[in-house]
């Protein structure tokens, strides 16, 4: 009996020796790439090399050899790439249109930058008294042909500007503009609003009309109206006397990263554009995104960063449009963020573990799981709901996953209870966010039915 069973382990062990052997001569390193396709086939570290420089990827800093170090190109395996202005996963070389503003390079003013004008309305001062009245109430519109642009107010009321004095007024309009047209003209109207009786002012002895015509140059960023943006609002040829004058600032910047965003809930199809401030999208790239223990994912939770609060805005105002209720407008902000490109911080960022902030997932339109968690936390908190995350370590054999957790009323399905059997107990429904299709309390079929989860 014992002999049999030295020789079935005999060839039990002489078995694993040949597949340990067959196994070594198609993968030296054992790092589960085979030799033929191996750069470095006694090297388990190391199994690709891009550039051909000897330097194994993982090792190398830039990987396509084209002097710009990986972590600075959008575009490592790419010698003929490495920045892409617009974001668009373009490279800025092959890319016709490098702000992705929709006017080609070639006939853009300023082919890096989607290019806007800001209005700023200072003051005004009416000069010459109209009537025996304290003061004016005064609306301003700025018009661009027969289109009108936007109405200066004071919160939707008239201000009640003084004769003779300088009034305050510090109001403010953007617009984004062709950058493929050098002029632009606007024109300035004064509305006399008393009662329900609006009519164009009409100042003093003049009998015009308080309306001044601005043309502006987008390519030498300057206008031709007035002195030093000082609108004389005579318009009867004589300037020695001016009835009126408003002081108007014009300034030319970058309109950002102006991106739409495409999904869709209960078969309906659903669009919405935000502009991103570069600066902040900046300010979070540059922040540190390091993890060293699992309750560092909740610190890229970011409710009051203001788009995504005004994302947030946008998705309730479609939400209350649509009579959804709490519940609802949960799963619809969900397939939302479901609807962002789903990839993994290896791909996307070179390294391992690359939690993103909010913005940066919504500017880079991808991310994973802990990402797209986080910006729904974000979203949902900003509006206010009560959220967690939610991270189960062993979700799958060798890989973790993030979720998020909601409480909100009418919710069915898996959820996890925080503070069980105590005056502030919580339950946080399930909302997964990397595959379109999920509803609160829907899990996917997961290895582990335990999890952390963070309060936000």
């Amino acid at each position: 009996m014992s002999q049999s069973n030295k020789i079935i382990s005999i060839i039990v062990v002489g078995s694993l020796i040949g597949i340990i052997v067959n196994e070594y001569r198609h993968d030296s390193d054992f790092d589960g790439v085979p030799n033929d396709e191996d750069a470095f086939p006694n090297n388990m570290n190391e199994w690709n090399d891009n550039d051909k420089d000897g330097i194994g990827d993982n090792e190398d800093t830039d990987d396509d050899n084209d002097g710009y170090n990986d972590t600075d190109d959008h575009f490592p395996e790419n010698p003929d790439e490495h920045s892409d202005h617009d974001l668009d996963k373009i490279g800025d070389n092959e890319d016709t249109d490098d702000d992705n503003d929709g006017y080609n390079d070639t006939e853009d003013i300023d082919p890096l930058n989607d290019l806007a004008l800001k209005f700023t309305f200072e003051w005004v001062e009416l000069i010459d008294k109209q009537n025996n009245k304290e003061d004016a109430p005064l609306v301003f519109y700025l018009y661009q042909g027969e289109e009108e642009l936007h109405r200066f107010d004071n919160g939707n009321m008239a201000w009640r500007v003084p004769w003779q004095q300088q009034f305050e007024l510090n109001a403010e309009f953007e617009i984004n503009v062709p950058d493929n047209e050098t002029e632009h003209q606007f024109t300035v109207i004064a509305i006399y609003y008393k009662f329900r009786n609006p009519e164009e002012f009409d100042i003093s002895d003049s009998n015009e009309s308080y309306r001044a015509t601005i043309n502006y140059n987008l390519s030498s960023k300057s206008w031709e109206q007035g002195n030093n943006g000082t609108l004389d609002g005579s318009l009867d040829d004589s300037n020695e006397n001016d009835d009126a004058r408003i002081f108007v600032e014009i300034e030319t910047y970058s309109f950002g990263y102006h991106l739409s965003y495409n999904w869709q809930y209960n078969a309906i199809e659903y669009q919405i554009s935000y502009n991103f401030d570069p600066a902040r999208y900046s300010y979070y790239t540059n922040q540190d995104h390091s993890i060293k223990e699992y309750e560092d994912y909740i610190h890229f939770v970011t409710k009051d960063e203001e788009a995504v609060v005004e994302i947030g805005e946008y998705l309730r105002e479609i939400a209350t449009e649509k009579e959804f209720s709490d519940l609802t407008e949960v799963n619809f902000i969900m397939s939302f963020v479901q609807a962002l490109k789903y990839s993994e911080d290896n791909l996307t960022a070179g390294v391992g573990e690359y939690p993103r902030y909010p913005i940066e997932t919504l500017v880079e339109q991808t991310g994973d799981c802990e990402d797209t968690s986080a910006l729904l936390i974000s979203i949902l908190e900003s509006l206010g709901y009560e959220t967690a995350m939610v991270l189960i370590p062993e979700a799958w054999e060798g890989y973790g996953h993030a979720a998020v957790g909601v409480n909100v009323t009418g919710a069915e399905g898996i959820y996890y209870v925080l503070n069980e059997g105590k005056d502030n107990q919580i339950g946080y429904y399930y909302a997964e966010t990397t595959t379109p299709g999920w509803k609160l309390g829907e899990v996917p079929d997961l290895n582990s039915k335990s999890a952390y989860v963070y309060e936000a």
